[in-house]
């Protein structure tokens, strides 16, 4: 995984107590008992915010003036044949590039840490 900030007054639970085992099968999201296989995280997948398309056909073309955003729609364009057929897929590319994409969506909320956050 890559590296993430800790936020303060977030839950640690250490492993070195008597119900660990129980506490990693519940938190594992892959487990077939776990709280994410129950929904308690479901939330987290839950696309939240989203743009009209007229909204984000409006906030592309304001986009398309950066060199680099428009050198690289292109590339996906000319490289991606289920890209350029998507009106979707299209309008998305510059979505997630906007201040409102979640980059949290689909961030599974627990962490594995080494060490006790500080």
């Amino acid at each position: 995984g890559e590296p993430r900030e800790i936020a303060a007054g977030s839950l640690f639970v250490p492993v070195a107590q008597a119900r660990a085992r129980l506490v990693a099968a519940l938190l594992e999201p892959q487990a077939p008992d776990s709280l994410a296989a129950w929904g308690w995280f479901t939330p987290a997948f839950e696309k939240k915010e989203y743009m009209e398309d007229y909204v984000a056909e409006d906030v592309a073309r304001v986009m398309l003036r950066e060199p680099a955003v428009a050198a690289e729609f292109k590339r996906r364009l000319e490289t991606e044949p289920e890209f350029a057929k998507s009106k979707a897929e299209r309008l998305e590319f510059f979505y997630r590039r906007h201040s409102s994409w979640d980059e949290r969506l689909n961030l599974y909320p627990v962490l594995r840490a080494d060490t006790e956050p500080r």
